[in-house]
């Protein structure tokens, strides 16, 4: 099995892709017939250097990039979600946090950090979710909206790739959505944790493609 349409960052052993190649894994899964693009906590917190959880470097180069990603999919009509994280857990709601003071009730509150970055501010009637959790799915009706509209293709961008960004594609791909991830819309505060995660869910749950390849795709399907 070759793996040459893979994402493979220099950081993985030869070893470990020669059991990749024999379990099979790093085939395509495809585009189907309707998709959806989905950006996950692209936040001021996490793409600025502010909140203490964000990288400006790797985070504001993102915000670039699924601008340009937002705005080919607005003038394909293809539907635009976002998701960001709550802090108005109801009363009793379970805290575990790795994270102390995650869950203080001053991060409870809605604060500036919580805002969409604005060069991403989402359009009158494009949804915006808020998750209790790492995934986009986990606790929201996000997979209700998505399978009701026909979507079966979701376009997972947005921040941390290791974090958030990985547990909503696991998540997408375990509720049967075929996964798109475009390399230079999601970022981390980890270029390690980036890469190693862009890797293995390329290998397991997603495609992970160029942008410009996204964004052809695209076109083409608003020429349809």
């Amino acid at each position: 099995m070759s793996l040459e349409n893979s994402y493979i960052p220099d950081i993985i052993p030869e070893d470990d892709l020669e059991y990749f190649k024999k379990a099979g894994y790093g085939n395509r899964i495809g585009w189907g017939k309707s998709a959806a693009i989905l950006i996950v906590d692209m936040t001021d917190e996490f793409t600025t250097e502010d909140y203490g959880v964000g990288r400006e470097d790797t985070g504001s180069a993102a915000v670039d990039a699924n601008k340009k990603l937002i705005e080919a999919a607005r003038g394909s009509n293809v539907p635009v979600y976002y998701v960001k994280p709550s802090r108005n857990f109801p009363e009793g709601y379970p805290g575990a946090t790795k994270r102390p003071g995650a869950r203080s009730s001053v991060e409870k509150k809605e604060s500036k950090g919580q805002n969409i970055n604005e060069k991403l501010t989402p359009l009158s009637g494009e949804i915006v979710l808020d998750k209790p959790r790492a995934s986009a799915f986990f606790d929201t009706h996000l997979a209700m909206l998505l399978h009701n509209r026909g979507i079966d293709t979701v376009v997972v961008t947005g921040m941390t790739t290791s974090g958030c960004v990985r547990a909503t594609v696991v998540d997408g791909h375990s509720s049967n959505f075929r996964i798109i991830i475009p390399i230079e819309c999601v970022a981390d505060r980890s270029i390690f944790a980036n890469e190693a995660s862009l890797f293995d869910m390329d290998m397991k749950y997603a495609d992970v493609t160029p942008l410009e390849e996204v964004v052809s795709k695209l076109k083409k399907i608003g020429q349809k």
